[in-house]
């Protein structure tokens, strides 16, 4: 079976990288300025980050530009301008025009006591870069703080993260497994949309990975068997014929995704698995989620795109569902597949179970609850060839399995009945597929959508 570490990504994203410039000007508190770059450089190395730092004030606009190349030669997912004094508007314009990362505008408290001199000004000038940059049309952030605030590395880390993410979008490969189900007209995006999101899609015809399949020899098809039976039980209550049917097909879906090069597959998952092969697709979709690859159902190329993206932010498999129902109960979404869902998403009182799609009868499928935890729902999507982002968060309830398959049942946040919340999702035209992963990056997900000039809708 292909190693995949040499296949695609695996959720663990490298460490974002940080630069931090820090402006002052002569005519403020310079010895202050000085000992607040030193304390300011100290708190960003504690973080969760690789940093490049200016060692000494920039103090003209030459040195703010020559900083700006250097962030970029050294490959900064994003700048933070510290306004360590008060400086004029051309200072973040030479920044800004040597380096097109993402900026975040760091204002410190002012210290000066009352009655006394205004010894930073820092506000002023935050105000006055962030003039500037609403002119350019460049997305920054803004965050008021003392070094050693948690605000500022919140804020760093997570615009760093998501410049770094929509980087990582840029030739994002797909492997689209034959061709969306009649009628699923959203699982195959326009060619502007494919553009506005920096994809890559390669094509596999389900008869050819069928025929591949079938020519795995029967010691790799059963080493793969082997890998998920102590992640998965019941196995041995299935047919034979489906579970070597799931060993033959991941063996030949991981080569297929090491020979293309890519980061995600989205698969025509019905009819021609259950008719023309005998195995259900839901059990290779499920691994592939689980080690590293996002994995589509009905050939959602988008929906491949928003997993891969929410478990390169997470550091953890997503789950894709419809919305299939409301639980008024608790005033609750759930979300729902036949049988797709990374093992490690199951409720840790059942674990991930095998089983049959209900329709067809024909395995493996998985099934379980989705564990209860915090989550963050999210949908790149288009309308009229355009792409947006759909952001929204809630929390999974520790509810049994609400329906054959995998399933999950979300309380969402924010106002209004849940019956108000998807009306409004059905009225504005949302793609019937939602990605879901467990964590909080919602912040991160505005971020890239202002990095990438992303239409941003909240849930």
């Amino acid at each position: 079976m292909a190693d995949m570490a040499d296949m695609a990504t695996t959720w663990a994203a490298r460490r974002p990288r940080l630069a931090l410039a820090a402006f002052g000007r002569a005519t403020f508190d310079l010895e202050l300025a000085r000992e607040v770059l030193a304390r300011s450089r100290a708190a960003l190395e504690a973080l969760p980050c690789e940093l490049v730092a200016t060692s000494e004030l920039l103090t003209d606009p030459e040195a703010a530009a020559a900083f700006g190349a250097e962030a970029v030669a050294r490959g900064a997912d994003a700048v933070v301008c510290q306004f360590t004094t008060f400086v004029d508007a051309r200072f973040i314009a030479a920044l800004a025009e040597a380096c097109p990362a993402p900026l975040l505008l760091w204002s410190l408290r002012e210290p000066g006591r009352v009655g006394e001199r205004l010894s930073l000004n820092s506000l002023t000038g935050a105000n006055l870069a962030g003039r500037e940059l609403g002119q350019r049309g460049r997305y920054f952030r803004f965050v008021l703080a003392d070094p050693g605030e948690p605000a500022v590395g919140r804020r760093a880390v997570g615009l760093a993260r998501a410049a770094a993410a929509w980087r990582w979008m840029q030739g994002f490969g797909v492997l689209v497994v034959g061709d969306a189900p009649g009628g699923f007209h959203f699982c195959d995006p326009s060619p502007e949309a494919v553009t506005a999101a920096g994809l890559r899609v390669e094509k596999l015809p389900l008869e050819e990975l069928f025929a591949r399949a079938r020519a795995v020899p029967a010691s790799e098809s059963q080493a793969a068997v082997d890998a998920v039976r102590g992640q998965v039980a019941g196995l041995e209550r299935l047919a034979p014929e489906q579970v070597e049917g799931f060993g033959r097909l991941q063996v030949a879906i991981e080569a297929a995704v090491a020979q293309h090069g890519v980061q995600a597959v989205a698969v025509r998952c019905w009819p021609e698995f259950f008719t023309d092969f005998g195995a259900a697709a839901c059990s290779f979709v499920s691994a592939l989620n689980e080690r590293g690859v996002a994995a589509a159902c009905e050939a959602d190329v988008l929906g491949a795109l928003t997993m891969g993206l929410l478990g390169r932010l997470a550091a953890s498999p997503p789950y894709l569902g419809d919305l299939a129902a409301v639980d008024q109960e608790h005033d609750a979404a759930v979300f729902w597949h036949c049988g797709a869902g990374a093992f490690s998403l199951a409720h840790p009182a059942t674990g991930a179970r095998a089983g049959v799609q209900p329709n067809r009868r024909v395995g493996f499928t998985l099934e379980f609850a989705l564990r209860p935890g915090r989550v963050t729902i999210a949908r790149l999507g288009e309308r009229a060839g355009a792409l947006r982002l759909l952001v929204g968060g809630g929390e999974a309830l520790d509810l049994p399995q609400r329906f054959l398959g995998t399933a999950g049942v979300v309380r969402l946040d924010g106002e209004g009945s849940v019956e108000g919340r998807v009306t409004r999702l059905i009225e504005a035209g949302w793609e019937p597929h939602f990605a879901m992963v467990y964590g909080d990056v919602r912040e991160e997900l505005r971020d890239l959508a202002g990095v990438a000039g992303l239409s941003l809708v909240e849930a």
